[in-house]
This record gives C-alpha cells, sequence and structure tokens, in this order.
C-alpha cells in the first residue's frame, strides 16, 4: 500500500532490478522475468490518498516517487528496496530505504510484525536509511531488515 502524507500530489513508480546490476545466467534471467511486476503502475497519488497493489512474493526491486529528477530505476532519489526472492519458507523478505544516491524524500517502510523504518531527513541515522553516498551500508549493511518468511503486506509512506 502506498500513503502519500505529503502535502503534493507523488508519483510511486515499481521497478524491477533483478539481473540489472548483476551479470546473471540465462536461467537466472528467465526467474527475474516471471517475478517482474506486471502490475497496473500506481499512477498519481493526492495528498492524503493511498493506493494499493499486489507485487510477486519473490519480487527484486525498488519503489520512490518519480518527481522528474530520478532514473528510471530511482538513480539520483531516496527509494525503497525490496528482495522478495529470499521468501521461502525459511528465509525472509528484506527491505531497506536508500538515500546512497540522494536524499529527496522522507520514506518509510512497515508492515505487521516487522520493524518499522523512517527516514525524514537527508542526515537520518545508519538504523533506518543508507546515508548518502555511502556505499558500506553503514558496516555490514544495517540499514537493511528482514521480515518473517513468506507474503507480507507492506505499506510505503512517503512525507511520513
Amino acid at each position: 500500500t502506498f500513503v502519500n502524507k505529503c502535502k503534493h500530489t507523488i508519483k510511486p513508480v515499481i521497478a524491477d532490478v533483478a539481473c540489472i546490476y548483476t551479470t546473471c545466467s540465462a536461467a537466472e534471467k528467465k526467474a527475474a522475468a516471471q517475478h517482474s511486476y506486471t502490475g497496473a503502475a500506481v499512477g498519481k497519488i493526492g495528498a492524503g490518498k493511498r493506493k494499493s497493489r499486489t507485487i510477486n512474493n519473490k519480487w527484486l526491486g525498488r519503489i520512490f516517487n518519480q518527481d522528474g529528477t530520478c532514473g528510471s530505476l530511482g538513480e539520483h532519489c531516496s527509494m525503497t528496496e525490496f528482495n522478495l526472492d529470499t521468501g521461502s519458507v525459511y528465509t525472509p523478505q528484506a527491505y531497506d530505504i536508500s538515500n546512497i544516491q540522494g536524499y529527496t524524500q522522507a520514506l518509510q517502510i512497515c508492515s505487521p510484525g516487522c520493524d518499522t523504518v523512517t527516514c525524514r531527513s537527508a542526515s537520518c541515522s545508519c538504523n533506518q536509511a543508507y546515508p548518502i553516498g555511502d556505499m558500506s551500508g553503514c558496516g555490514n549493511d544495517y540499514p537493511v531488515r528482514a521480515c518473517g518468511a513468506g507474503s507480507k503486506a507492506f505499506e510505503i509512506v512517503f512525507c511520513p
């Protein structure tokens, strides 16, 4: 679910990133294509409104607000990142907020029974988001959270 708590309209984008930044075998590319997001675009969400979409529980990708400065995969913008392809019966889903390429948006990710992460400024702490330019992940990918195995209902809040 996408929640807009901003005072302006937003346009969330769901972007697949499997096999984009790494070399994948033909079998991995086929699997990534099978788990791509193929649903309707989120479109614009007015201030104070919300929209929901169902995403494959093996999806790997990013969600961000396309404010006109973001690349097609969220480059140069604040983004949420999800690795749902970890979701076997034993392996938790993984998620984080990243400002590595630039801070543009206050964001929050929450799901019942999981850690909530919130970043409201370019200087939010490493336990909440990847800082601007920090590829080390604050040491050991500290901003990444894991949340139980299987399907999860996530809420992404813009301007929390």
